[in-house]
């Protein structure tokens, strides 16, 4: 596997330039948020790409890309050097003087006052925890390669699209004559590691799904060692980056063990597909099985680059807004902002709550007692990340046409029963840790106020049994939890590193209750899956955040469980929720990848080249001569074809004149014509063909299998009557319109 090698070599010479500049604008953490250097750097290339060609200043290529990583890795060695010089002049200097007195305490705000005792660990365990998370996610990519099935394909036309482009937004490739109304830049960070590698598109693929998978697991380390760090110091902070790790990349649902007793066949067999639809009529995916289903969405690449923003939140509650040396200060929140604001180009489900969580982070911030003299200039610096949040990324905005048209209330409500059942078989083994930090906030409270609280609680519930108002007991438990959650949040006296955790716990609280109140009006609105995006979306993000905020709930164990039986109890009980949890990784991808029967191996296209060989070659024809925004003629399929309709559009990413329809529609294009069109094109003569084919600008015309399966011949005679024939080979031909007609290739 040289390509895995290859975009190892890249990611890392990016994760060490982003490194030196990590220590820049996330230096004040514990670690100097090191361990983020391969997120950060892969998020400012992806941005410098992005904003030269949405700017159409400087085009996208490999030249470009390549321009810009060099310019990335040259501003992090600066910042490294510059960084070490300062240590090493602090050593030497002694203030003798007004201006060597000057000098030093310039040195001195660039230098840290002591060493970091636990840098090192988090940087060299974030290195370890991505080379493995890497290489076993390529080595299981390679048993299940083919870049095809659910919605595989849409994300290959992407990636494929973006690195057809010049300049964004990319060309749509499944409606030629459209732009890309999607939010794809994250797909867009993936396709630069693939052009400036070199690396096969659809290998590039399978490799972008193990790269996310890496950057995951090293981020969300990072961020768990750190808040670690400093809740209880150096001690255990690897292990806790190490747990969180696991409980929130690796653990599945407990919906895995019950599918697993359900099942009672061969794990070769097992139905993990299964586990991401506990809710009727919604989605409930968790990070394992999106690695497991191949699909490389938008909600999958963001998780990385989610947690960074969640690391910049976390400084400023922690330690509030960077105020001095004034550079660095502003890099600090022009670097926020753009981790934060770039989320709406990857994912814009995430923008809005990584947005909320920084409001609440200086909220928090400004709660805190040590913020007292500059409490106006934190809310103005929210202000200020918020407004470069959407500037920096105003080309994306400009371009996007979202597809939903605003809120709508939820029309119908589960039983309290099945509400609770949902949520212990997909957060179950999140909810212990999470149970612990609310525990450990009723003792904080005194004895007469507890007591009222839980009175008052208990009262709640009986009153909305008894007048018939159990369908909104589950709304009522999530509001009161999440009002504590705030309350915590916005106390005075707490250590700020348990209101970080809170600031975590109330974020996932509130992706829990808002999709059970509103919803997102999307294509869906009006059928059973009305709000299935919501609950999808929402949901996803609040496996993260509890996932986080329930790691570090165990930094305080011992005080808030103090008898050592009740933490013994604890620990048995949440040892069975993890053997279950752990059920799902272990079943479900000898599941998914049908009991391991084949040899691994990246090519993505294996599926099509033994079904139509020809079709693999055309793909590489047109990949290597076809002029970018061509435009293609293939075949028209519906939705979720099992055989390769669009696969040249998708291969290629040149826009066909139709591809999935349905999806187009979710994007905000009405296909109109196009479908009866495609077909007149193939079966007409050519004077039928003559004028469709010029009102979609189309050159490259494709008959192969599949046209001749779906048309007939395709008038194989009429092609070559309109152009000329540039390839043929094992029953795919493709012609170039654009050429005069007669002879062939």
């Amino acid at each position: 596997m040289t390509e895995a090698l290859r975009v190892w070599l890249l990611i890392e010479a990016i994760g060490l330039a982003g490194a030196g500049l990590a220590r820049v604008v996330l230096g004040r953490l514990p670690g100097g948020g090191l361990g983020f250097g391969k997120v950060l750097g892969l998020l400012l290339l992806t941005w410098l790409v992005w904003i030269g060609g949405s700017s159409t200043l400087i085009p996208y290529g490999w030249g470009s890309a390549a321009a810009w990583a060099a310019l990335l890795c040259a501003a992090g060695l600066l910042a490294a050097v510059r960084r070490s010089d300062a240590v090493r002049a602090m050593a030497r200097d002694r203030p003798s003087g007004w201006f060597a007195s000057r000098r030093w305490r310039r040195l001195a705000a660039r230098a840290p006052a002591e060493p970091d005792p636990v840098r090192r660990s988090l940087f060299w365990g974030a290195e370890a925890v991505f080379l493995v998370a890497f290489a076993a996610g390529a080595l299981l990519v390679a048993f299940a390669p083919d870049v095809w099935g659910t919605e595989t394909p849409m994300d290959m036309a992407f990636l494929s699209a973006a690195n057809r482009a010049s300049t964004f937004p990319p060309l749509d490739p499944w409606l030629a004559g459209a732009d890309l109304n999607y939010y794809y830049v994250g797909h867009l960070a993936m396709a630069i590691l693939v052009k400036l590698t070199a690396v096969a598109p659809d290998r590039g693929y399978n490799l972008a799904v193990a790269t996310v998978l890496g950057l995951t697991a090293s981020a969300v380390f990072t961020l768990a060692g750190t808040l670690w760090a400093a809740a209880r110091g150096p001690r255990g902070a690897v292990g806790a980056g190490l747990a969180a790790v696991g409980l929130i990349v690796v653990l599945g649902d407990l919906d895995g063990a019950r599918l697993l007793f359900a099942h009672g066949g061969p794990l070769a067999t097992y139905p993990w597909f299964d586990a991401s639809r506990v809710i009727p009529d919604a989605i409930d995916e968790f990070p394992w099985f999106s690695f497991l289903v191949g699909d490389l969405h938008a909600h999958w690449i963001a998780l990385p680059f989610t947690v960074l923003a969640l690391a910049f939140v976390m400084q400023v509650v922690l330690l509030g807004p960077a105020r001095a040396p004034r550079r660095r200060a502003v890099a600090e929140a022009v670097v926020a902002a753009i981790a934060i604001g770039m989320l709406y180009a990857i994912n814009a489900w995430s923008y809005p709550v990584a947005a909320g969580l920084l409001a609440l982070g200086v909220a928090a911030w400004v709660r805190d007692p040590r913020s007292a003299p500059g409490q106006v200039e934190a809310v103005r610096w929210l202000l200020a990340v918020l407004a470069l949040s959407i500037l920096l990324v105003l080309p994306f905005y400009l371009g996007f046409d979202p597809a939903a048209h605003g809120l709508g209330a939820v029309r119908s409500l589960p039983g309290f029963g099945s509400w609770l059942g949902d949520m212990l078989l997909l957060y179950g083994s999140l909810l212990l840790p999470v149970a612990l930090a609310f525990l450990g906030r009723l003792q904080a409270f005194p004895r007469p106020p507890r007591k009222a609280l839980l009175a008052g609680l208990a009262a709640a519930g009986a009153a909305a049994v008894v007048l018939g108002l159990a369908g909104v007991l589950h709304i009522v438990l999530l509001a009161v939890a999440l009002a504590i959650a705030l309350q915590a949040v916005l106390a005075t006296r707490i250590e700020p590193v348990q209101r970080a955790m809170w600031v975590l716990l109330a974020g996932g609280l509130g992706c829990l209750l808002l999709p059970e109140v509103l919803y997102v009006r999307d294509e869906f609105d009006g059928s059973a899956l009305y709000r299935m995006n919501t609950v999808f979306k929402l949901g996803y993000q609040a496996w993260l955040l509890l996932g986080l905020g329930g790691v570090m709930a165990f930094a305080w164990r011992r005080e808030w469980l103090p008898a050592r039986g009740a933490r013994r109890a604890a620990g048995g009980a949440l040892a069975v929720v993890l053997a279950a949890a752990a059920v799902y990784p272990v079943a479900g991808t000898i599941g998914s990848r049908g009991g391991f029967p084949n040899a691994p191996t990246l090519d993505g296209l294996g599926w099509l080249r033994e079904r139509a060989p020809g079709d693999v070659a055309a793909i590489a024809w047109l990949n290597a001569h076809a002029p970018a925004g061509s435009v293609l003629l293939e075949s028209f399929g519906p939705d979720y074809s099992e055989f390769g309709h669009a696969r040249m559009s998708t291969f290629t990413g040149l826009p066909a004149v139709l591809g999935w329809a349905g999806h187009e529609l979710q994007w905000a294009h009405d296909a109109g014509t196009r479908p009866a069109d495609v077909e007149r094109m193939y079966r007409g003569s050519a004077a039928e063909a003559r004028p469709l084919l010029r009102r979609y600008g189309v050159r490259y015309v494709v008959v192969g299998p599949i046209e001749r399966t779906d048309y007939g011949d395709a008038g194989a005679a009429k092609w070559d009557a309109l152009g000329r024939r540039v390839f043929d080979r094992a029953g795919t031909e493709v012609w170039d319109l654009a050429q005069a007609p007669g002879g062939g290739r």
